[in-house]
């Protein structure tokens, strides 16, 4: 009896953790506008509200703090500092998550000169509108980084909720605890039983 009880007091203290850790947490950024815009959220999709957001660069010194608001959402200016950034949410009781912003992220330069493309020679013909092609391509650019931008916060979120560990695997991981302590307690008292 006492073995039972045992496992009944080992399954319910496994039951919280368990779904404690089922929730994980996730951060999603991009630039916009000369602002670095994401947002905070748990694996399944709830947005994390009123946790601090901040921005680190390469040596880990903190460029810019900010929270997120009720939908989770967050804005801060982008600072003057060589890529990489981090975006750090700290959502307390040790939940943490990061997403790096790259030199392409932050619309800079490659600082590899080789991957860029020759210029031309000649000065760029303008566009019957009066644009030059450098301008154009900036507009191309930002309006393509703009409608791409909830494209990446999604496929961020499902490669997190792929992740994730589920009230099904939970139950399924605590019946095989259950199953065996029964098969233990059984060939107890089955070796008992011989003993008398």
């Amino acid at each position: 009896m006492r073995l039972v009880l045992s496992a009944v007091v080992f399954c319910l203290l496994l039951v919280p953790a368990g779904l404690a850790h089922a929730h994980r947490v996730a951060v999603y950024a991009y630039v916009e506008g000369g602002q670095i815009k994401g947002e905070g959220y748990v694996s399944g999709g709830g947005k994390l509200q009123n946790q601090k957001i901040k921005v680190l660069d390469v040596a880990g010194k903190v460029l810019a703090e900010t929270k997120t608001n009720k939908e989770g959402a967050f804005s801060v200016p982008v600072p003057k500092a060589q890529p990489p950034l981090t975006v750090v949410l700290d959502a307390g009781a040790g939940h943490r998550a990061t997403y790096e912003l790259k030199a392409a992220d932050l619309g800079q330069e490659s600082e590899s000169p080789a991957d860029e493309p020759k210029p031309a020679a000649a000065a760029e013909p303008k566009a019957a509108t009066g644009i030059d092609a450098k301008q154009l391509g900036a507009l191309v650019q930002k309006r393509v980084e703009k409608a791409l931008a909830p494209l990446r916060a999604q496929l961020a979120e499902m490669a997190l909720s792929s992740q994730e560990v589920s009230l099904r695997d939970i139950i399924g991981g605590l019946g095989w605890i259950v199953g065996l302590l029964g098969l233990a307690a059984y060939l107890k008292a089955r070796k008992m039983a011989k003993g008398s």
